[in-house]
C-alpha cells in the first residue's frame, strides 16, 4: 500500500515538474533577446523534459489499460511521436534536432495541454462558481503581468505597474493603456495582448472546459454542473454551449478580419503580413469589446478617421460581441424555425406549422433595449456634436457613421473615431450613461448590462402604477431577478462613488468630469478616455486596475462569492411596511 502511494506521488511530482519547467523554459527561451539564461544548458533541459514527459505519458497509458479502460487518442498519438524520437536518434537522445527549439517546445506544449486537460473544473475544491470565475481572472492577470515583463515583449522594460495595468486591461477587455501599445509592444507583446483579450473576453473557464472536452472527449458530472452555472444553460446543453461559443467566436472573428482586411488601404502598410495582422488584431479586439488598437490615437488616426467602411465593420462586430452568446443562439434558433416553416410553405405548399415559443423574454429585452440605446445615442451624438466633432465630417454619411459609432463604442468597446477630450459636456454625460449600462449579459462586454437597466425601468413603472408584480411581454419577471437588478445597480453606484473619490484624491490637478469619465470607463470595461490615463501616477493606476477588475467580474459576483449562501428557510416572518418617501 505504501509503495503504491509513493509511486503515485512520484508520478504526480514528475508530471508537475515537467509542466512547470516546460512553461518556464518556453518563457525564458522565447522571452529574452539574444542569449537566454537557459541557453547554455538548453540541450540538457530539453532531454530531461522529454524523458520526464515520456515517463508520465507511458504511466498514464499503462494505468488506463490496467483498469480495463481505453486510453485517450491524444495520449497514444503523443506517445507514438515520442517513440519516433528514439528511432531517429539511436543513442536514445529524445530531442528532434530537425525541428529545432520551436518544434520541441511545441511538442512539449502539447504534453502540457494534455496534462492540464486532466484537471477537473474546480479541481476538487468546494469553490462556488462566483469564486471560481473570480480566481480564474486573477490567475490570468498574474500570468499576463509576468509575460509583459519579459524583455522581448516590449521595446523597453515595462515596470510592474505598467505590466499589471496592461494585463488587467486586456483580461478585463477594457482597452485603457498607459502607453502606446503599437509602438511600445513588440510583435510578441502584441500577440500576448491578443491572447489575453481572447481569453478574458470569452472567460477563462470557457476555454478550460473546451480544451478539457477536446482532449478528454467528455466532462465529469461535477464539471458540467459548474459549466452550467457559469454559462447559465441547462445541464444537457452546457457542453454543447461551450463548443458553440468557441466555434461561433472564431468564425465571426475570421469573417470580421476578412472584411477589415478589404476595408483598409493596401498602401498604408509595409507588407501583406502587416495588413493581415492589423485586420486580425482589430477583429479580435472589436468582437471582444476590448478597444485596443495598434494606432496611438485609435481609429481617430488621420489614416482611419474617414474610413467609414472600416468603422461600420468594427461597429457591427462590437454589437455582435456585446449581445451575448445566449441571446444570439436563442434568436438564431427562432430564425431557423421561422425560415424552415416559410420554405416548406413556398416549396411544398404546406401551411406554416406552429412552432413553440423559442424567443425568451431575455432575448426580447436585450434586443429592444440595445436597439433603443443605439438609436438614442446616435441622435444625441449628432445633436450635440454637429457643430463640434462632426464638423470635419462634411457629408451626411460621414456624420451618420461617426454618430452611430459614437453610440456603439461606449457599449464597452472603447474604439474612438473622435477626440473625447474635445467633446461637449452633454455628449460626455450621455456617453457615461451608455458606458454604465454597457453590453448584454453573457457577452464579452461590461457595464451593469442592458437587461438590468430594462428590469429596473420596468420596476419603476410598475411601482409608479401601484402594481405588486413586474410584468412585460405576457410574462412576470421573477422577484429574485428584480432584487438582483436592484443590488447590481446599488453596488455599482457605491463602488463607482468610492472609486471617483479615491482617484480624485490621488490626482488633485485633474478635473472631476475627466476622472469620473475614466472611472466609469474602467468599471464598465470600455476603454474610452479624455486623455488622462497616461498622466496618472502609480497609485491612481493601481486604483483603476482594481476598478477594471471589479467591473469585469461584477461587484455582485464578488459579494455572492464572499458571503455564505444560506439555505431556503421554511418559515416567513410577519410583513411590516417601512416608510420610504
Amino acid at each position: 500500500m505504501l509503495r503504491t502511494v509513493l509511486r503515485r506521488e512520484v508520478v504526480a511530482l514528475t508530471r508537475l515538474l515537467v509542466v512547470v519547467l516546460t512553461i518556464l523554459l518556453a518563457l525564458l527561451e522565447l522571452g529574452y533577446r539574444g542569449e537566454a539564461p537557459t541557453s547554455g544548458m538548453r540541450q540538457e533541459l530539453l532531454t530531461g523534459l522529454m524523458f520526464g514527459a515520456g515517463f508520465v505519458m507511458f504511466g498514464a497509458i499503462l494505468r488506463t489499460l490496467l483498469k480495463g479502460q481505453r486510453p485517450r487518442k491524444a495520449e497514444i498519438a503523443w506517445f507514438l511521436v515520442w517513440l519516433s524520437f528514439f528511432a531517429t536518434h539511436p543513442i536514445g537522445l529524445p530531442v528532434w534536432e530537425g525541428v529545432g527549439l520551436m518544434g520541441n517546445l511545441i511538442f512539449l506544449g502539447l504534453f502540457v495541454f494534455i496534462e492540464l486537460s486532466r484537471l477537473e473544473l474546480g479541481g476538487g475544491f468546494t469553490l462556488s462558481p462566483a469564486l471560481l470565475f473570480t480566481f480564474s481572472f486573477i490567475l490570468l492577470i498574474t500570468i499576463g503581468t509576468a509575460l509583459f515583463m519579459l524583455p522581448k515583449a516590449a521595446v523597453r522594460p515595462l515596470g510592474l505597474i505598467e505590466a499589471l495595468f496592461t494585463s488587467t486591461s486586456a483580461v478585463c477587455v477594457t482597452g485603457l493603456t498607459v502607453f502606446d501599445v503599437g509602438t511600445t509592444l513588440t510583435p510578441m507583446g502584441l500577440w500576448i495582448l491578443l491572447l489575453l483579450v481572447q481569453l478574458g473576453g470569452l472567460g477563462v473557464m470557457t476555454f478550460t472546459s473546451f480544451f478539457a472536452f477536446f482532449f478528454k472527449g467528455s466532462n465529469s458530472l461535477e464539471e458540467q454542473l459548474r459549466i452550467r452555472d457559469l454559462s447559465n444553460t441547462t445541464l444537457g446543453g452546457a457542453r454543447r454551449f461551450i463548443v458553440q461559443v468557441i466555434l461561433f467566436t472564431l468564425a465571426v472573428e475570421a469573417i470580421g478580419a476578412l472584411f477589415i482586411f478589404q476595408a483598409v488601404p493596401e498602401d498604408q502598410f509595409a507588407s501583406f503580413s502587416d495588413r493581415l495582422f492589423f485586420a486580425v488584431f482589430h477583429a479580435i479586439s472589436a468582437f471582444n469589446n476590448a478597444g485596443f488598437s495598434t494606432y496611438a490615437s485609435g481609429l481617430y488616426d488621420p489614416v482611419m478617421r474617414f474610413n467609414y467602411a472600416l468603422q461600420w465593420v468594427v461597429a457591427v462586430m462590437i454589437v455582435f460581441g456585446g449581445l451575448g452568446f445566449g441571446i444570439i443562439f436563442n434568436f438564431a434558433n427562432y430564425l431557423r424555425f421561422w425560415v424552415r416553416a416559410r420554405v416548406r410553405k413556398w416549396t411544398l405548399g404546406v401551411p406554416c406549422e406552429r412552432y413553440p415559443r423559442v424567443v425568451t423574454l431575455s432575448t426580447k429585452l436585450v434586443l429592444f433595449t440595445t436597439a433603443g440605446l443605439l438609436l438614442f445615442g446616435t441622435i444625441a451624438f449628432w445633436v450635440f456634436e454637429r457643430d463640434n466633432a462632426l464638423r470635419e465630417h462634411g457629408g451626411w454619411f460621414g456624420q451618420l457613421t461617426t454618430s452611430f459609432f459614437g453610440s456603439v463604442t461606449p457599449r464597452t468597446a472603447g474604439f474612438n473615431t473622435v477626440n473625447y477630450g474635445t467633446l461637449t459636456v452633454p455628449t460626455l454625460m450621455i456617453t457615461i450613461l451608455l458606458m454604465y449600462i454597457g453590453a448584454s449579459p453573457g457577452s464579452t462586454g461590461g457595464g451593469i448590462k442592458t437587461s438590468t437597466a430594462a428590469v429596473a425601468l420596468f420596476n419603476i413603472f410598475s411601482t409608479g402604477r401601484g402594481r405588486e408584480r413586474v410584468e412585460t411581454g405576457g410574462r412576470e419577471i421573477g422577484s429574485m431577478t428584480v432584487r438582483r437588478a436592484f443590488a447590481t445597480i446599488v453596488l455599482s453606484l457605491i463602488f463607482l462613488g468610492v472609486s471617483v473619490t479615491v482617484v480624485a484624491s490621488l490626482e488633485k490637478d485633474l478635473g472631476l468630469l475627466p476622472i469620473a469619465f475614466e472611472c466609469f470607463s474602467a468599471f464598465s470595461t470600455v476603454g474610452l478616455s479624455t486623455g488622462i490615463t497616461a498622466e496618472l501616477d502609480d497609485a491612481a493606476r493601481v486604483a483603476l486596475t482594481l476598478v477594471m477588475f471589479v467591473g469585469r467580474v461584477s461587484a455582485l459576483t464578488l459579494l455572492i462569492g464572499v458571503l455564505k449562501q444560506v439555505e431556503v428557510s421554511n418559515y416567513r416572518y410577519p410583513k411590516e411596511d417601512i416608510l420610504i418617501n
